[in-house]
């Protein structure tokens, strides 16, 4: 992940959160976290009460107050987290391939055993669209915008051929998005190798004849 991104990630959660300061504080913050994403899960983020959160956490109202400035700072960390831990895991297991193809693979397979993993981050992200539109938006153009600098950085080397990446980035992120919901949320795939290289496939030979 580049630096700039981190620190992007690092100003955001310091303003959505009073991050603890001892080991008991960061378990708390955890318990609150872990509570939340179980109730927007299961029963929106409109229907969840601060109580709710707290209730399951197993701590007092207030306890959240220490945290969290409201229920709709909670829901942003998530969102923040989910982001920052997808495009951590893959720019880790994508940090030692050879090629823009070899990256995409790997990161596309990385991204299938996220979800795989945290199925659930489908429904709370893009709930968002209904809760405040631009969070939904915010969410995937940071994503957009990092994987842009990637596919600009793949074209100076001679990997990518030319065209406008924002449109490469958004195309190759609605393909890593729809395969995931095919093979994980409509049905539960335990292997993804070969709807990773089909995918693949596609993306290095083409799709079109010359007929």
């Amino acid at each position: 992940m580049k630096n700039q991104d981190k620190m992007a990630l690092s100003s955001k959660y310091k303003s959505l959160v009073n991050k603890p300061k001892t080991k008991r504080g960061q378990i708390t913050l955890d318990k609150l976290i872990k509570s939340a994403e179980k109730n927007f899960l299961a029963n929106g983020f409109y229907n969840t009460t601060i109580n709710n959160i707290t209730h399951d956490a197993g701590v007092g109202l207030g306890t959240f107050y220490v945290y969290f400035d409201e229920k709709l700072s909670i829901y942003k960390y998530l969102l923040s987290q989910y982001s920052y831990q997808i495009r951590k895991q893959i720019a880790i297991n994508v940090g030692a391939t050879k090629d823009r193809k070899e990256a995409e693979k790997i990161g596309l397979k990385s991204f299938l055993d996220y979800i795989k993993e945290n199925p659930h981050i489908y429904h709370i992200i893009w709930e968002s669209l209904y809760i405040d539109q631009k969070l939904f938006v915010d969410y995937y153009t940071e994503f957009a915008n990092s994987y842009i600098v990637a596919l600009d950085e793949a074209f100076k080397n001679g990997q990518i051929k030319k065209y406008d990446n924002e449109v490469v980035a958004y195309m190759l992120m609605g393909v890593s998005n729809f395969i995931g919901l095919r093979w994980i949320i409509f049905d539960d795939v335990k292997d993804f190798s070969k709807i990773v290289d089909e995918a693949i496939e596609v993306l290095d030979k083409g799709l079109f004849t010359d007929k």
